[in-house]
């Protein structure tokens, strides 16, 4: 329906373009040269968008590759003969056969918290900011002072 609706419209243009251009080059080569040129304006734009779709296509699934490489993990079965490699996610069930010993293995993720920034005592910090502003504001006062005497 798309393909018939495209070709009608072109058709139509391309007729009114032989009209309009009879005088100057003739009816059937203007209709021609106008329906050339749209086929080749709609080819290259469906080519540029194409293209545009497959690139970020491209880019995301390169971007999806590098998320699911994170979470690929290495685990030895206890058998000792095997090493199962594969994507562990949260949430899901993972587990896996031992190709060697035929058994059975379930994965179980932990997740445990982990402090990395080091803890400040609030108190100790609020002592230390108000310290700072009482000697700022004595040096202020002084230099204030001095400046006063100058003159």
């Amino acid at each position: 329906m798309i393909f018939i609706r495209s070709f009608l419209i072109t058709g139509i243009i391309s007729v009114l373009f032989g009209f309009a251009l009879r005088n100057v080059f003739g009816f059937w080569e203007a209709l021609s040269l106008a329906f050339v040129i749209q086929v080749i304006v709609a080819f290259s734009i469906s080519s540029l968008r194409i293209n545009k779709v497959q690139a970020l296509t491209g880019e995301f699934e390169g971007e999806l590759q590098q998320l699911l490489d994170l979470n690929e993990v290495s685990v030895p079965c206890p058998c000792g003969n095997y090493v199962y490699t594969d994507n562990i996610f949260f949430n899901l069930e993972n587990s896996f056969t031992c190709e060697k010993c035929n058994n059975d293995f379930k994965l179980v993720v932990n997740i445990t918290p982990t402090l990395v920034t080091e803890i400040v005592d609030v108190d100790q910090a609020v002592a230390n900011f108000a310290k700072e502003a009482e000697e700022t504001k004595d040096v202020k006062i002084t230099s204030e002072y001095k400046q006063g005497t100058e003159l």
